[in-house]
């Protein structure tokens, strides 16, 4: 089963970010956000065993494990789909926790301009400007976001010592980026389809009066793909290839013990680049056939702050096949069983099943699975030597991949009026990655380290939970629904809880929907419960809720379209105002009321 996110769900959510509409959408995920970046939990494992991908391909490049999902332009996004649970079979490493696959949007009119501009408190602003054009054979989409934010506190003080001193520090900084992508298509023959890609995004966190340095990262990505129908339409055979380069900088504007006001440092250069080739068979009506050969390399330089084991730059690839076939069995029953087999540079051979059965009978569908993970270790665990804030982390390259197996049970029905739906599920991991403590030198304590960790795979661990939801149209335009997720992470090597896992969360949706004549009236009320956050390091973040209503207006004119959108985030006002630096429930300011516009123009 894979949850979609259409592209109404996400107009009527009207989310100001990738991972706000995932809070939202999304019971079983869960987000921690610090002024280093956004994490993103998925029944209790964190993204790092996530594989995003924008249209099939990875979103590559990472700051301390997890993505900035800054780089995801919303306002280009067709849908979303959530995959949850291991699924390397298909789709190789990283897939342990599941696959987020977005969907951007291809608008096939001849000419088609847009905008959108959303205001909202403490000077957040979006503003986005998509072109596409069209003449049937040749066509081309640019896309173009600007973000950013004034910042704010949640509370003026912090601990030190055991006392609240005052600071300057901030959950959230001043930030702007700049995201812009473009993409060619060209319709060589009637089977024939050829396409050019390329993404920049730019970002830059604003820490004056906090540090001495301003943190920027920069990617870039450029790809392309060839794409043949065979004679059965449904069939069809895809190569393509893309590279992506993500870098993070130190922009001194102060001066500091080893730099001056200035001073550029790279922390981190990081490549990636993957090149497949995969056919979608329609062998008979009842059988469908995937096949495919895969090629990744990851390249890591050393940096000033990120030094390399014996200061030598580092990279591993990995060449994959993988057979994926799709059966129906009489009338009511239908297989799937795959297989994925990888040869990695470091790791050597890994193959991962999977195996799952479908029992269709009317309206009621009941799915059973099984399915294999692997992640290999990044070449950050195995080989850098980084230090942060008196704190130095080494890499092993003795490291084993991770493994997991992950089991599943799923249940639905769909009627024209209402669905319900509910799963259990169980993933097993062993050979777990984590930062292992191994004291510090008498070298060390003379040059200010307080802590000396290095990875290494100490942890076996579990996370099983069920999840049930229902969603009901009692009449056209009006839709509300309702998830309850319940996860029980456990670190089976310390018999304990996994760390910053949430064990209740859920959430709740309901719109309505009214067109006269050429206007269109939306309303929609989104509410998500997040239980309490558990950290032994860090202390528990508090159980929350949040409340959000959106209204939009849509004016469908001769040749030109407009939606103005207004609406309240954070309807109580909950913050978490404790002293900086604790382990946030959320870094929301309180209720905030924003306003949007998207103008449209048609031909």
């Amino acid at each position: 089963p894979v949850e979609v996110m259409s592209q109404r769900d996400l107009q009527n959510a009207n989310p100001s970010s990738f991972q706000d509409a995932l809070v939202k959408l999304v019971p079983s995920i869960s987000v921690q956000t610090t002024a280093m970046g956004t994490t993103l939990y998925v029944n209790g494992l964190p993204d790092k065993y996530l594989l995003v991908l924008i249209n099939g391909k990875k979103v590559a490049g990472d700051i301390s494990g997890s993505i900035d999902y800054d780089r995801i332009n919303m306002d280009a996004v067709k849908r979303i789909e959530v995959l949850k649970g291991a699924s390397s079979a298909l789709y190789g490493s990283d897939a342990i926790a599941g696959v987020i696959n977005i969907i951007t949007d291809d608008p096939k009119s001849a000419l088609n301009v847009s905008s959108n501009t959303r205001v909202s408190s403490h000077g957040r602003i979006s503003e986005s400007v998509n072109a596409d054009a069209n003449d049937g054979k040749l066509s081309a989409h640019l896309n173009y976001n600007y973000r950013t934010s004034d910042g704010w506190q949640l509370n003026p003080y912090e601990e030190s010592k055991g006392e609240l001193v005052e600071t300057t520090k901030k959950p959230v900084y001043k930030n702007h980026s700049h995201n812009v992508s473009q993409t060619l298509s060209y319709a060589a023959t009637e089977r024939l389809s050829l396409h050019l890609n390329g993404n920049l995004f730019i970002s830059e966190n604003d820490r004056t009066g906090a540090y001495d340095y301003n943190n920027r990262h920069q990617s870039y990505t450029v790809g392309g793909t060839a794409k043949y129908l065979l004679a059965k339409r449904a069939s069809y055979i895809e190569g393509n290839i893309s590279t992506t380069n993500f870098r993070s900088f130190y922009d001194y504007i102060n001066d500091a013990k080893t730099h001056k006001t200035g001073d550029e440092v790279l922390s981190k250069d990081q490549t990636y680049t993957n090149a497949n080739l995969k056919g979608v068979f329609k062998t008979h009506e009842n059988n469908t056939l995937f096949t495919g050969l895969d090629y990744v390399f990851e390249g890591l330089e050393p940096t000033e702050t990120s030094k390399m084991l014996n200061n030598e730059y580092q990279s591993v690839y990995t060449l994959a096949a993988y057979v994926q076939d799709e059966v129906k069995l009489l009338d009511a029953i239908s297989v799937v069983a795959g297989i994925r087999y990888a040869y990695n540079e470091k790791f050597k051979s890994q193959f991962t099943p999977k195996l799952s059965l479908m029992y269709q009978y009317s309206e009621l569908n009941v799915r059973a699975s099984y399915a294999a993970g692997f992640r290999s270790p990044t070449l950050q665990q195995m080989y850098a030597v980084s230090e942060s804030r008196g704190q130095i982390t080494v890499g092993d390259p003795g490291l084993d991949p991770e493994k997991s197996n992950f089991y599943n049970l799923n249940i639905e029905y769909n009627h024209r009026l209402f669905s319900i739906a509910a799963s259990i599920y169980q993933n097993d991991l062993k050979d777990k990655i984590e930062a292992e403590d191994i004291g510090t030198t008498p070298e060390d304590i003379e040059n200010g380290i307080t802590r000396r960790r290095q990875y290494r795979n100490i942890e076996k661990a579990r996370v099983k939970g069920f999840d049930i939801g229902f969603s009901v149209r009692p009449f056209t335009g009006f839709m509300f629904g309702a998830n309850y997720i319940y996860t029980d992470g456990r670190n089976r090597t310390e018999d304990i809880r996994l760390e910053r896992t949430v064990r209740h969360s859920g959430n709740f949706n309901a719109s309505w929907r009214k067109t006269w004549n050429d206007y269109t009236f939306n309303i929609a009320i989104n509410g998500r419960y997040q239980g309490t956050r558990w950290s032994k390091t860090y202390g528990d973040a508090p159980a929350h809720q949040l409340w959000d209503i959106n209204t939009r207006h849509s004016f469908n004119l001769k040749s030109v379209a407009l939606e103005p959108a207004v609406g309240v985030e954070n309807i109580f006002n909950y913050t978490d105002d404790r002293p900086y630096n604790s382990n946030y429930a959320t870094l929301t300011p309180g209720r905030s009321f924003y306003v949007s516009l998207l103008v449209r123009f048609k031909q």
